[in-house]
């Protein structure tokens, strides 16, 4: 939990350049899936690379955090006796020049009455948790100008030569 307080607290400033959705988004979920093989992951995502000024690795912890709370969703309703095989869909949309990341799953899901306040730090509804992880996606986003509910802007593709 000290380390994990120490990165928060000392959050590198993002570093932005040209960034392609569709890479960011393939090398969190390769570590999700190596990790999680009983879960599926579907992405869905344009064909051609959807270009983004962002810091790639910091927007790649971001969605690392996600999809890590996601699979913990699927284990916590799988503990409860819910034996339905965890799925976690990632889809990956342009929408008036922006990119959006949106991450779905079948797990417990998040209680109403903390979802305010997930994204504070220390804020947690696991017992082992430690209440960070959503607050550096926030901070990453906020770091972009962007949050959950306002989203990334995209860049024009590179020209071709």
């Amino acid at each position: 939990m000290v380390d994990e307080f120490s990165s928060f607290a000392r959050m590198p400033t993002p570093v932005m350049r040209r960034e392609i959705a569709q890479e960011l988004t393939q090398q969190a979920v390769f570590l999700q899936r190596v990790g999680n093989p009983q879960i599926a992951f579907a992405t869905h995502a344009p064909k051609l690379p959807v270009y983004f000024e962002g810091d790639g690795r910091l927007l790649s912890q971001a969605l690392t955090n996600v999809l890590k709370n996601a699979t913990e969703s699927i284990g916590a309703r799988q503990t409860k006796g819910d034996e339905t095989p965890g799925r976690i869909g990632i889809r990956i949309d342009v929408e008036d020049g922006f990119v959006l990341f949106r991450i779905a799953d079948n797990g417990i899901g998040l209680p109403p009455e903390h979802r305010h306040r997930l994204t504070e730090p220390y804020v947690t509804t696991r017992a082992k948790g430690t209440g960070l992880g959503l607050a550096i996606v926030r901070k990453i986003l906020e770091d972009h100008q962007a949050s959950s509910r306002s989203p990334i802007p995209t860049t024009a593709a590179p020209k071709s030569r």
